[in-house]
């Protein structure tokens, strides 16, 4: 994410997404209340006038501004829609639009808040800092199926699953390793851009048996390989890979291994009765008594005044956060036990 303008003495801030990524923070940033300001297309007054026209009207290129009601964004989606009343451009003030934004389109908006809050602009500057950061193919693979998924900031985007047909009525037996192997790189030259990191898991020797296959047919796509052992093939070979810290090997900035870090740290602790607290009052209290190292909140929960309230708190106290993410599994775990826990500096 870019960040073009920047004026908080009157509440604005222009920033520009760069990926997929940007859109997702962008949801997390935008809150129901919050003027937004872009470029858009709209009917122009002149030919809504022109009743005598029997085609489809043209949309106009325009730019305006809107009081946001509602943000949209599906997982892994390229477009976030903004929802919201017309308050500021050439025409149909006071009626409603949506502001479609899209990942490659490159035009800046602008947002105005009555108050940043200190958890937005965190969110801009990691988004600044991560913009950089690779996106990684993982395959995770056995016998029978493999699973292609790529690893973003925002979460495990799943791709695609290919079945060797190995089993079943379609299988009599014959080898048909080569066309499974085959179909998956057909699958990833859809997806790995060139010069990016490949991680190859899974149980057994399939996974050695395709790297190799790789290798052979496609060299330049094996050239950032990592292969690993995992206990489970499928997206639970890719969770399993993510625990283990082999990512923090090819890359030190990805968002979705920090906060699974953290999770899993917050679980240990919750397991051994130890430094560790979760439900809204629970946590409260140990924000209040200055015992919170690290306050772990959900992008749900935040959007919450009880969730404001808490981070509020957690600023005051000088304790830090996490605003964790419930795309991927370890924000379901959290999610599943109220969507706010806390790790802490010692015990009340």
């Amino acid at each position: 994410m870019k960040v073009i303008f920047k004026d908080l003495k009157h509440g604005e801030i222009k920033l520009v997404a760069e990926n997929l990524d940007d859109i997702w923070h962008l949801y997390n940033i935008i809150d129901k209340g919050d003027l937004v300001r872009a470029v858009t297309f709209r009917t122009s007054e002149d030919e809504k006038d022109d009743k005598i026209r029997s085609k489809k009207l043209e949309k106009k290129r325009m730019k305006l501004g809107v009081d946001v009601e509602e943000v949209k964004f599906h997982e892994f989606s390229d477009r976030l829609r903004i929802h919201g009343k017309i308050v500021e451009g050439p025409q149909d003030l006071g009626s409603f639009h949506t502001l479609n934004i899209t990942a490659d389109s490159m035009e800046p908006l602008s947002i105005v808040k009555k108050d940043w809050k200190h958890y937005h602009l965190k969110r801009i500057d990691e988004a600044y800092k991560q913009r950089n950061q690779p996106v990684i193919t993982f395959v995770s693979l056995d016998e029978d199926t493999a699973s292609i998924a790529l690893l973003r900031q925002s979460g495990i985007q799943f791709i695609a699953d290919v079945n060797s047909k190995r089993t079943g009525k379609m299988f009599d037996g014959a080898d048909t390793s080569n066309d499974y192997y085959a179909e998956i790189i057909s699958v990833l030259k859809s997806v790995l851009k060139p010069n990016t990191d490949l991680v190859i898991v899974g149980p057994g020797f399939t996974r050695e048996h395709f790297v190799k296959k790789g290798h052979e047919k496609n060299p330049d796509m094996f050239t950032k390989c990592h292969v690993h052992s995992t206990g489970h093939s499928g997206m639970n070979g890719i969770h399993e890979a993510i625990k283990t810290g082999l990512v923090k090997q090819i890359t030190q900035e990805n968002r979705v291994v920090f906060e699974t870090e953290q999770i899993e740290k917050l679980f240990e602790e919750i397991r051994k009765n130890g430094l560790a607290t979760y439900g809204l009052n629970e946590v409260e209290n140990a924000l209040k008594s200055g015992a919170v190292d690290r306050l772990l909140i959900t992008d749900k929960m935040v959007r919450t005044a009880e969730g404001e309230k808490l981070l509020c708190l957690a600023k005051q106290y000088n304790s830090d956060f996490t605003i964790i993410n419930t795309i991927h599994e370890a924000g379901k775990k959290i999610d599943g036990i109220g969507g706010l826990a806390a790790l802490l500096r010692f015990k009340i």
